[in-house]
């Protein structure tokens, strides 16, 4: 999630071009980060000692944390908490721009802070956006009083994340009592409270959520792709009728609906949450 947040942040700003940014995605896909940049990032070692310990290894077989360890800058404990660390989105991202010879640290870590700045996230926000936890995230993103909206947001944001793609980012949720999109596929429920939760998109983007939940390729946005996104908002609603449940709150799921060239109209409002999903555009329509 950080990359796409701040990597939109870097090609808004023409700090970096489309082609480098292509190129830290691939290389995201196929690389960890290093033990000394997590080592680094938490505090835990300079960045002399860093550079020290990356020239050993190039003198000798042995990994970077057994060096830091015979050195005395880590401990076996530390090692361990940074090999937890090492999948960080956070961490692999810097690396990426760093190894690409698209910016250096420092450098980068100046963008961080005024990313930081010009996007007026808060402290807790930014870290949240880091590690990619949504339900930290959400409330600078969505002002509801309603405190069942958020979970089921964060719900079927990190199923995207697990089914779909890793690679999202979301802008600020609207309120509407009206959606309009060529392609619609979303599914109400009743009970405790009446609501639904769907996804549109006026182009092919919707086929992100459909090819990515069934594990197929859709030419179209055809009824089959609708359907497979109407069986992704069927798990997310699933699972999130069994949280209610432990809470005594009982909603039935009914059957998904697909609309083209159509809207989703309710008089008492909606939240329509902007998704990008690999650089698309995907609208989340949540009543909840």
């Amino acid at each position: 999630m950080f990359s796409q947040f701040f990597g939109n942040y870097l090609l808004n700003n023409g700090a970096i071009t489309e082609d480098q940014f292509s190129s830290c995605m691939e290389y995201m896909r196929a690389n960890r980060v290093k033990l000394g940049l997590v080592a680094e990032s938490e505090g835990l070692i300079t960045r002399a000692q860093a550079e020290e310990l990356n020239r050993l290894q190039m003198q000798t077989d042995k990994r970077f944390g057994d060096l830091a360890v015979e050195k005395g800058y880590l401990t076996d404990t530390d090692i361990s908490h940074l090999l937890q660390l090492q999948g960080s989105p956070y961490l692999i991202f810097v690396q990426a721009l760093e190894e690409n010879g698209i910016l250096p640290r420092d450098k980068c870590m100046e963008l961080v802070s005024q990313f930081q700045k010009d996007a007026g996230l808060t402290k807790s926000a930014l870290e949240a956006i880091k590690c990619g936890d949504f339900d930290r995230l959400l409330p600078s993103f969505i002002h509801t009083d309603k405190e069942r909206c958020l979970p089921i947001i964060s719900l079927a944001l990190r199923n995207i994340v697990r089914f779909v793609s890793p690679y999202i980012r979301i802008e600020a949720a609207e309120r509407a009592t009206e959606y309009s999109a060529r392609y619609i596929a979303y599914q109400k429920t009743t009970g405790a409270y009446e609501g639904f939760l769907g996804f549109g998109s006026n182009d092919d983007a919707i086929l992100t959520i459909a090819d990515g939940y069934a594990g197929e390729y859709f030419e179209k946005p055809d009824m089959d792709a609708l359907d497979s996104v109407g069986e992704f908002t069927n798990c997310i609603n699933g699972l999130n009728a069994t949280e209610l449940s432990y809470q005594e709150v009982q909603i039935d799921i009914l059957p998904p609906a697909y609309l083209f060239d159509s809207s989703v109209q309710d008089a008492d409002g909606f939240y329509m949450l902007p998704i990008y999903i690999m650089g698309k555009r995907v609208d989340m329509i949540v009543k909840c």
